[in-house]
């Protein structure tokens, strides 16, 4: 008896849920640009020892149950979330990111994150825009430091 293979149409047709699937992937979780002009925006606030001390308990009052206490994006509610939080420890992220972008980010939100505009003052999102930055040098200063002591003898 001579069997038949499928027909193209049939392939097809059953490829093409997988086809829907990652097309509404794409539309749930598309790459979060900010505009060019906001892109281009500098950060008006100096990053100083007060001005970090603040950021620090914003970020710990308001970011750190996504983000993680180190900013990278491992904290207690992270996994259970629709986009995993940012990771502000990752060099290369932060280095292609500019204040500018993280301001926009941080000020109209994108689901899971809230929009920040109306809970804390500019001066305060520009403020954790300097303690982000500050998140990504520590990151990479723990990682020369640990680097360096496996390089000494014990």
């Amino acid at each position: 008896m001579r069997r038949e293979s499928p027909s193209i149409g049939a392939v097809l047709l059953l490829l093409i849920p997988l086809g829907f699937a990652g097309a509404a992937q794409n539309e749930t979780n598309p790459p979060w640009n900010a505009p060019e002009a906001a892109r281009q925006v500098k950060n008006p606030v100096k990053p100083t020892k007060e001005g970090l001390a603040v950021s620090a308990k914003l970020f710990r009052e308001n970011c750190m149950t996504c983000h993680g206490e180190s900013g990278a994006g491992d904290g207690p509610v992270a996994d259970s979330l629709m986009r995993h939080p940012a990771n502000f420890t990752d060099e290369k992220m932060m280095s292609e990111a500019t204040d500018g972008e993280l301001f926009w980010k941080i000020t109209t939100g994108r689901g899971p994150m809230p929009s920040w505009q109306d809970q804390l003052s500019e001066t305060e999102r520009w403020q954790l825009v300097n303690y982000l930055r500050m998140l990504t040098e520590k990151a990479a200063d723990d990682k020369v430091d640990k680097k360096e002591g496996q390089e000494k003898p014990q």
